[in-house]
């Protein structure tokens, strides 16, 4: 009797094991096991850390493209900036083209930008004003120069403002030489900004303005225009013949939640 019970145990106590399934079977599928998270690719940086002398005081920064940083500290500590007297072109994607170029080639060029202004320390002054986006804006004449000189900036005036003949001046030896965005030759006018009739939800808007800026000056007159433009839309316009282009995007769409068109394989 004491043996028949053994026996019968033994056998339940075997046909449990064969009913667990195995480590394998109840493991989670790869990629999604306990304690791990699938990795993203990183990231594409193309911020660079540098110096400037700001009202006399020396600052640690951080170029987030070539016309524009944040201070590292100082009593400016963390805010935004936008250079004044020249421009680079944009670094959220590859939205400009003029002549040979193509978007992907200038986006790479304005991405290096920042590396070009972080280069070297520079003298700047600010008198606290800022900008329609609140950033401070910053004055770094020598450094306008050499952006300008280098082929990565534009002199740039706006509203009123005269251009500074030396920036002229270093652009229009670069364009001669073949620097930077003048490699693949010239244009008489670069577009900086598109924006479209209704961009920021109001349906009872007629009118809005590009801007672009003319390379011969340095002036970056508004064009006014009556336009709906389309997310990715390719918006092409025309400086005494010559042509230069832009793919506009909305801002907010520009840095979060990017289209198609602003991502390079």
């Amino acid at each position: 009797m004491y043996k028949a019970s053994v026996i019968t145990r033994l056998l339940c106590l075997i046909c449990l094991l064969f009913a667990i399934p195995s480590l394998a079977d109840i493991a989670p599928p790869e990629g999604k096991r306990r304690g791990s998270r699938v990795k993203k690719p990183p990231k594409e940086k193309h911020d660079a850390l540098g110096f400037i002398v700001i009202n006399g005081t020396r600052t640690e920064v951080r170029w987030t493209d070539g016309d524009s940083f944040k201070f590292k500290d100082g009593v400016y500590k963390g805010i935004g900036t936008r250079l004044v007297g020249y421009n680079t072109l944009e670094a959220y994607g590859p939205v400009h083209q003029w002549g040979e170029w193509t978007g992907a080639e200038l986006f790479t060029l304005a991405k290096a930008s920042s590396q070009v202004a972080a280069a070297q320390e520079w003298e700047c002054t600010s008198d606290g004003k800022v900008d329609g986006y609140k950033r401070l804006l910053v004055r770094c004449p020598k450094l306008a120069v050499e952006m300008a000189r280098a082929g990565h900036g534009l002199a740039y005036a706006v509203d009123g403002e005269k251009p500074d003949p030396a920036v002229v001046a270093a652009q229009a030896e670069a364009m001669k030489e073949k620097r930077g965005m003048w490699a693949k030759g010239g244009t008489n006018g670069v577009i900086t900004s598109l924006h479209s009739v209704g961009e920021d939800g109001d349906e009872e808007q007629t009118e809005a303005y590009n801007r672009v800026v003319d390379t011969r000056t340095g002036q970056a007159l508004k064009r006014k225009h009556g336009d709906r433009y389309e997310s990715c839309q390719n918006v092409c316009l025309e400086t005494d013949g010559q042509k230069s282009c832009m793919i506009y995007v909305p801002f907010r769409h520009r840095y979060q939640g990017q289209p198609d068109c602003l991502k390079v394989p």
